[in-house]
């Protein structure tokens, strides 16, 4: 499924609460995640046939692990962002709601964000 579908699939006020799970302190920046959020639907999704893909990802130099996607996959314009399709590979355990919510945060902090965005970025990259 696209991004662009997995934004359109969920209401903010149900991703919100999975991007804090994930990201415990990150509800003091709703409303920048919120207008992100916005944003991305008002776009026209530029189609990609690069894809995100949730792997397991082992942390190097230690017995770690984690679940995620390749920073390279952020790494372009928001409308490229959310004209990628998102998928799992096997292992991987993540709702449909993790997934987009993880998508939001990401693209949010690696990708080529609008103008529109930059102020909200800034308040981002602060913490």
């Amino acid at each position: 499924m696209r991004l662009y579908e997995l934004l359109q699939a969920y209401d903010f006020n149900e991703i919100m609460p999975a991007i804090n799970e994930m990201f415990p302190g990150t509800s003091k920046f709703r409303d920048q995640l919120k207008l992100a959020y916005d944003t991305m639907l008002a776009m026209r999704p530029v189609p990609s046939k690069k894809s995100i893909r949730y792997k397991i990802i082992k942390v190097p130099g230690s017995d770690e692990q984690y679940m995620g996607a390749e920073d390279s996959c952020f790494r372009t314009t928001w409308e490229v962002i959310i004209g990628k399709d998102v998928s799992r590979e096997k292992g991987v355990d993540l709702s449909d709601l993790e997934l987009v919510a993880n998508c939001l945060v990401n693209a949010c902090l690696q990708g080529n964000y609008p103008r529109s965005f930059e102020k909200a970025h800034a308040q981002l990259m602060k913490g």
